[in-house]
């Protein structure tokens, strides 16, 4: 099966594919506006009718405007009652925009222009009137907050919460480099976003007030769309490698984790036996030797290393040697080290210490990046890839960001930290980023709310590590299967229990179904986490 690629796009590449769009192949402008508007219409006249329908335009006064207007145009073509509010100075215009507000015009379009707040009681009777608003207000322009007349209407288009709203390429006061809200955003049913989606479309908030997302290319080539230049993409799930009938425990992966200490029972756990739940084979766990006998008595299936352990409980320098004869003796393929280990200073430099020493693929997590925040360069010059497992304040530690300037660019951040320290990243949060050596960013759009749970991401670690055991020797390949199929176990398991009462172990016993139902039928997963190509 050939990889799907839905390319995402910064603000920068989508104004770079508009130039080379027209210095290129002589795609003009007004030929893009022309395309964009009758894309909308295209989706309304699919998904919800236009003959005898009441529309109402909203229009800004930018490209955005311009290619709502086209869409009011060819829905009063096709029949429908259609109502235009310029929000700012029409004399604003420029072609092709100017154009297609003449055109309005000329056809007799009942259009009126919406300044000052006392203008704001025009929109509110037309909002009455209408049964889809169809919103092209501000676009990937956007600078600074939305404020003044352009704040006013978008309240009030959100206060009409009983309408269809149509969003033009982003939701106007969504920042389309981030996904942030920009002081006020219109909350829409659908979004049709042109040429690939934006950030904006698919990183939270954003992703909220998009509501469906569909895609429509316009005139431009796949040269431009699918163009090495753009240094992102959604994360498509791949077909699993067979499992084949002839193999053994050691031929779907040998998986060694380093975990836990005496207040930390469940992180051991989780790692240890998701990878077996995910489809690796032989999954050891070395922790503390005080703990081990509670864990063995929930989870048989795995094999235990006992740990010498420091007077905290935590596990011990002297481990140091033993850890690294395991991996080597035991041939394992995929380490992770971290989880639960605990923040003692000397379990802390015994992490440092193997996170030099190991040269097999090694998953990063929990403590283990704690200890990470305080020499990065420990990961700069490994051999073997590795791969560290952040939410937000460990990524703060990692990096020296503060919460706020992560969130105000977290792809670029994210850029920036996988490149500087030659890792691949996984940013957890709603849309989880992925981030590779090599700056090359993949956005997982499965995964729900009910997931951000303690232990959660315990279980994505062992996931991520069963992927690289079960064949997916391409190591960024198995890193994005772990966390788009730890995602779509929680999605499946809110399907059945709600979202509110999902725990990890139920992530973990819904693990198995989610890859049955990629072996099974991917196109139907794949179609439901991708926008629609329209």
């Amino acid at each position: 099966m050939v990889r799907i690629k839905v390319k995402v796009c910064s603000v920068a590449d989508i104004r770079r594919m508009d130039e080379l769009a027209s210095s290129k192949f002589g795609i003009n402008s007004l030929l893009l506006m022309e395309d964009a508007g009758s894309a909308i219409f295209s989706l309304i006249k699919e998904k919800i009718g236009v003959y005898g329908r009441n529309f109402l335009i909203i229009a800004g006064t930018g490209n955005n405007g311009g290619d709502a207007l086209v869409s009011a145009r060819r829905l009063h073509a096709y029949g429908g009652n259609v109502r235009v509010i310029v929000v700012g100075d029409p004399s604003k215009y420029r072609d092709p925009s100017k154009q297609n507000y003449e055109l309005i015009n000329s056809l007799g379009v009942k259009c009126t222009v919406v300044k000052e707040v006392k203008d704001l009681d025009v929109v509110k009777d037309w909002l009455t009137w209408c049964e889809v608003v169809v919103v092209g207000l501000i676009g990937i322009g956007l600078k600074g907050e939305v404020s003044g007349i352009y704040k006013d209407v978008i309240n009030l288009i959100n206060k009409y919460c009983d309408k269809i709203v149509v969003s033009v390429d982003i939701p106007s006061g969504i920042c389309a480099d981030t996904g942030n809200v920009r002081g006020a955003a219109v909350k829409s049913r659908y979004t049709i976003t042109f040429g690939n989606p934006k950030f904006g479309n698919v990183l939270y908030p954003g992703y909220y007030y998009g509501g469906e997302l569909y895609v429509s290319r316009l005139s431009y080539p796949p040269e431009l769309y699918d163009s090495e230049d753009i240094r992102a993409e959604l994360n498509v799930p791949t077909q699993l490698p067979e499992r084949v009938r002839w193999g053994h425990k050691g031929t779907f992966g040998k998986f060694l984790v380093v975990s836990g200490s005496k207040y930390y029972y469940g992180a051991p756990y989780y790692v240890s036996y998701s990878f077996l739940k995910a489809g690796g084979g032989y999954s050891r766990l070395a922790a503390p030797k005080s703990i081990i006998p509670y864990i063995a008595s929930r989870c048989s299936e795995v094999v235990y290393i006992p740990l010498d352990e420091t007077s905290e409980g935590s596990i011990s320098m002297n481990n140091y040697d033993y850890i690294l004869s395991i991996i080597e003796s035991y041939d394992i393929d995929v380490v992770a080290l971290g989880p639960g280990t605990s923040t003692n200073s000397e379990t802390q430099q015994l992490l440092l210490n193997l996170i030099s020493a190991i040269e097999k693929p090694l998953i990063i997590d929990g403590d283990g990046i704690t200890a990470l925040a305080k020499d990065v360069d420990r990961v700069k010059n490994r051999k073997s890839p590795t791969v560290i497992t952040p939410h937000l304040i460990e990524f703060s530690r990692l990096t020296g960001l503060g919460l706020k300037e992560i969130l105000e660019d977290a792809p670029n951040n994210l850029r920036r930290a996988c490149r500087e320290l030659n890792v691949y990243i996984v940013l957890k949060g709603a849309h989880t980023l992925i981030g590779n050596p090599y700056g090359y960013l993949f956005i997982n759009m499965s995964g729900n709310p009910g997931m951000a749970k303690a232990g959660s991401g315990d279980i994505l670690t062992g996931t991520i590590a069963a992927m690289y055991g079960i064949g997916l020797k391409d190591f960024e390949e198995a890193v994005r299967m772990g966390v788009f199929i730890h995602g779509l176990a929680g999605d499946i398991a809110a399907e059945d229990l709600g979202e509110d009462g999902v725990t990890p172990e139920d992530i973990l016993s819904y693990l198995p179904k989610a890859t049955k139902l990629l072996r099974e039928d991917i196109k139907t997963v794949i179609d439901k986490y991708t926008p629609k190509i329209v």
